[in-house]
């Protein structure tokens, strides 16, 4: 409904947009990585628990991208074995040993611009040092130009059986400006051969909204994901980051970007109109439409109903038993301890980025005055089309998932004003 579209005074796209605002009522808390060490040798509690690997390279620069990562210019052989050794020093704890983890999750970065013997002595370590539950999910980030069956094969006998492919659209006009290889027939030939051969989930990565896209476009986005059958589609309206090609090009005046509400939103309705249209996907996230019994995405499940993400490699973040930590380099990392309302309020900000959140949950992590305050926003929410309530859920429309990051910063400001200024 295009009246929604003044609601928000701006689109928040992503889960991070919302962040922060907790610190705003209840400052942060250090911690050192003595009390990290320390917090390894003790038994864990019974929390999800996956691990991030992170490689900050990539052999090709995308105009979008400021994300922790540099064009590779040399070997990767010692930061392969920096990561292995990461894994054979912290398998050694008794937070590994006493931990079955869900996810590893390989980000960047490209996790794939390693040799097959680079991702051998890696995925060897792992092998080594992490016990998986039976039901796990093993996940490289990848593009499809540096991969290789030699390489696959490496993954797969180590166990990888989910692939997150960064094609970002399939218009010939939308891979030039996001400075993607190959052109649309040969992206698709290739993921289909790659679904040939991989045993395992291939899920793609979809955003929309570069300069002058058309509905017909994201339309053929939608209808390709779905005529490849894949696991599921990530789609996030493009963002401009600091740093990043686009960013200085605009500076520049080379490209003219403008901020264009319902431009945005008129993209977003159709391609997900255009997943849903056959039944055969659902809106699984805030930014991602999964094939029915395909794509499960554990790795956002973990992260956002409290879990662990250990995080291994430079430029990673997670947070574990409470402690958040930050690899800023192979030789520092940054800590900090998590406050009761740190953590509370992450934990409904996860919670949120489904389309259907339980109230069960909620009242599980927030106080009786909390749910209250939280109930009120969620009513005036349905009010304007956004969510439907039920009797053990609020279930959020497609206008909803639209907006869904600013309901969740919305909803936590209001209750965080309303607890401290009783």
């Amino acid at each position: 409904m295009l009246k929604n579209l003044t609601l928000f005074e701006k689109r928040l796209k992503s889960h991070h947009d919302s962040g922060g605002i907790v610190n705003k009522f209840v400052p942060g808390e250090k911690a050192t990585q003595e009390t990290f060490e320390k917090m390894l040798e003790i038994k864990p509690d019974d929390r999800k628990k996956a691990i991030y690997v992170h490689t900050p390279y990539c052999d090709k620069i995308c105009s979008f991208c400021n994300l922790n990562r540099k064009q590779i210019d040399g070997s990767l052989d010692s930061y392969a074995q920096y990561i292995a050794d990461e894994f054979n020093k912290y398998g050694k704890t008794t937070y590994f040993k006493e931990s079955t983890f869900d996810v590893i999750f390989f980000g960047g970065g490209t996790p794939t611009v390693y040799k097959p013997h680079q991702l051998e002595i890696i995925l060897k370590s792992i092998r080594e040092n992490v016990k998986l539950s039976e039901s796990y999910e093993f996940t490289f980030e990848t593009t499809l130009h540096n991969l290789t069956e030699e390489k696959l094969t490496v993954m797969m006998n180590y166990g990888v059986n989910r692939l997150s492919v960064g094609i970002q659209t399939f218009s010939e006009r939308g891979r030039k400006f996001y400075n993607r290889t190959y052109g649309k027939e040969e992206v698709i030939e290739r993921l289909r051969k790659l679904k040939a051969f991989f045993k395992g989930d291939v899920c793609v990565d979809i955003i929309y909204n570069f300069p002058d896209q058309t509905l017909e476009e994201v339309i053929e986005d939608a209808r390709i994901v779905k005529e490849l059958e894949l696991s599921s589609a990530s789609f996030y309206s493009l963002m401009v980051h600091n740093g990043s090609k686009l960013s200085q090009d605009i500076e520049a005046e080379k490209v003219k970007m403008e901020e264009d509400m319902k431009k945005d939103y008129l993209l977003f309705q159709h391609f997900a109109e255009e997943m849903l249209r056959e039944d055969s996907y659902h809106i699984l996230e805030l930014t991602k439409i999964a094939r029915n019994s395909g794509d499960n995405y554990q790795y956002i499940k973990v992260r956002n109903n409290g879990g662990d993400t250990f995080p291994i490699g430079v430029g990673a973040g997670g947070s574990v038993q409470g402690i958040g930590v930050f690899r800023m380099s192979k030789e520092m990392s940054f800590y900090s301890k998590q406050t009761e309302y740190h953590e509370k309020f992450s934990r409904l900000s996860g919670i949120m980025q489904f389309p259907v959140i339980p109230k069960k949950l909620v009242k599980e992590i927030l106080s009786a005055d909390e749910f209250m305050y939280f109930d009120e926003k969620m009513k005036d929410y349905e009010k304007n089309g956004l969510l439907v309530e039920k009797e053990e859920s609020y279930d959020l429309t497609k206008d909803g998932v639209f907006w869904g990051n600013n309901l969740s910063s919305d909803i936590t400001l209001y209750i965080l004003e309303k607890e401290f200024n009783k």
